[in-house]
């Protein structure tokens, strides 16, 4: 295959892409038909099943793919959280929002309206949680966790995911550099004191 027919290729399996993203926020993954794929991507059914073989199957590469961009987005970021650096959080936070923002059709349709349905959502969490706990080992912390590491890794993966949901339902109501550092700062100092909110004991 020359350089010509794979950047062929890959258009044709880009225009599927954004075809079907679009549809699924619009009707939903079960009312969508091949033929609805190939109109609103300006190609014939044939040609679709050059590259899928069904339409479940055209969900699962799509889903492995965001996936996998999602990993390299987050990759290049180093996060340790003994000690821990709101600068790092921040930046595995923006990284997530800017990759969401690029494919926001699917990812609303997959964390909003088809979460139900489909593993995308216990997917995405299993990757945050894997960075979150990249090089943290609390048996090394200096004084010891005061709490299970298994809690509070479940409470900092449920936050991230909240908030990703949050923005993508209210149609991205603050840029992805703003909302990672007020995320961070919250994580960093309890949603009170990051508000700014006294507190009695």
């Amino acid at each position: 295959m020359d350089k010509k027919t794979d950047l062929r290729v890959l258009r044709t399996k880009q225009s599927i892409r954004k075809a079907f993203f679009e549809l699924i926020q619009e009707k939903g993954y079960e009312a969508i038909t091949i033929q609805d794929i190939a109109d609103r991507a300006m190609i014939n059914r044939n040609t679709f099943y050059l590259h899928y073989q069904n339409k479940p199957d055209l969900l699962d590469i799509c889903m492995e793919e965001l996936l996998s961009e999602l990993k390299k987005a987050i990759v290049l970021c180093p996060i340790h959280m003994n000690p821990f650096s709101i600068s790092r959080l921040e930046a595995v936070m923006q990284a997530v929002l800017e990759h969401v923002s690029g494919n926001i059709s699917f990812y609303d349709a997959m964390l909003i309206e088809e979460n139900r349905i489909y593993p995308f959502r216990a997917k995405m969490e299993n990757i945050i949680r894997d960075k979150l706990n990249e090089g943290w080992n609390p048996a090394q912390a200096d004084p010891p966790l005061a709490i299970s590491k298994d809690l509070l890794l479940e409470y900092l993966v449920s936050s991230f995911m909240g908030v990703i949901v949050w923005w993508i339902q209210n149609e991205v109501p603050l840029p992805a550099d703003e909302v990672a550092s007020q995320f961070s700062k919250i994580v960093a100092y309890g949603h009170w004191k990051a508000a700014g909110i006294a507190i009695e004991e």
